[in-house]
């Protein structure tokens, strides 16, 4: 007899549980590389058209622009105290392809000698080697040193009313020997040479300084008139020159009549004058430098404000042999 109960349910083995099949995680180092790489192109494509937005910005128009028939556009400012910077950018736009011409654009009543005739030669010297036009378009103001830089250039281009020549030179201080005096002060000076300190404020001049800085000044001005007759060569001679070399400045339109200059024109009609001679068909694209902006250094190195008055007045009347013209004479001038 069985011991299994009829009316019982037979006891069966439970359904045995679904199968999950996990799946393995792909790699997203692919995707990761492929995001990184078009960032990074991105941004490379965001430089490159940055950098052709500021190259445009420093043409003439702000346009954006490939041209590869650019003119160049030099200015030089106010009292020509140095060279350097000046003849940096011609060297820069002499070897630049895309510049086809140069104009300096002057607008200064002269300054020292050096500078001016380091500007003067620079100039020429591009001339000789390279086939590349460079024009002197005059400002409200071209004169004694800035004329002598523009004798430099192929063609000048003066507006009617600039004021340019003053070919000469001019030695200029204040002679402090009375004040000095008054203020019952005795400064003492020991020298090497009688002429040692010829051009000294504290006293007055002797006839054997005067003579002494007066060929000086003569040998300089010799100087300024071989320059533009080496630079007007052509267009005046000798004689001419010399008729105009006593130091009186005229206008562009008596400068014209004098052929101290070649033409009558605002600044676009020397840049068109400058393409046209740089073989450049329709409107050039104009490039000017970029100014350079006041540094931190160059403010700390600037102590002219802690300088006392009468230390800034000595210093900015001490004697200097100048191709500057100034309508306003000193107290002694040497010329």
């Amino acid at each position: 007899m069985s011991d299994i109960d009829p009316q019982l349910p037979e006891i069966t083995e439970p359904p045995a549980a679904p199968r999950v099949v996990v799946e393995p995680r792909r790699s997203r180092k692919g995707a990761f590389l492929f995001g990184a790489l078009s960032g990074c192109l991105f941004v490379l494509l965001g430089v490159f058209l940055l950098g052709i937005l500021v190259a445009a910005g420093r043409s003439g128009g702000g346009d954006l622009s490939l041209s590869m028939n650019r003119i160049a556009v030099l200015p030089i400012e106010g009292e020509i105290v140095e060279s350097r910077e000046t003849i940096e950018t011609l060297h820069k736009y002499a070897e630049n392809d895309s510049i086809k011409a140069i104009v300096i654009r002057i607008n200064s009543p002269g300054g020292a000698i050096a500078p001016s005739q380091e500007i003067y030669s620079e100039i020429r010297k591009i001339r000789k080697r390279i086939d590349k036009p460079i024009i002197a378009s005059m400002d409200s103001v071209a004169a004694s040193g800035g004329y002598y830089i523009a004798a430099a250039c192929d063609q000048i281009v003066a507006n009617p009313g600039t004021i340019t020549g003053s070919i000469g030179v001019i030695m200029q201080w204040l002679e402090y020997e009375e004040l000095v005096k008054w203020a019952k002060m005795r400064p003492e000076t020991i020298t090497s040479g009688e002429l040692k300190s010829a051009g000294s404020p504290f006293k007055r001049l002797s006839d054997a300084e005067r003579q002494y800085l007066q060929r000086i000044v003569l040998q300089l001005h010799s100087q300024f008139v071989k320059a533009v007759v080496e630079g007007r060569q052509g267009r005046m001679n000798a004689s001419e020159v010399g008729v105009v070399s006593d130091g009186r400045v005229f206008t562009g339109e008596e400068a014209l009549a004098l052929k101290l200059v070649d033409r009558l024109g605002n600044l676009d009609d020397a840049v068109t004058m400058a393409a046209g001679l740089a073989g450049v068909k329709g409107e050039p694209d104009i490039l000017y430098p970029r100014r350079r902006n006041r540094t931190l250094f160059d403010l700390l190195a600037d102590n002219g404000e802690s300088k006392s008055l009468l230390e800034q007045v000595i210093k900015g009347r001490a004697a200097r042999f100048l191709y500057m013209w100034e309508a306003a004479q000193g107290l002694h001038s040497v010329k």
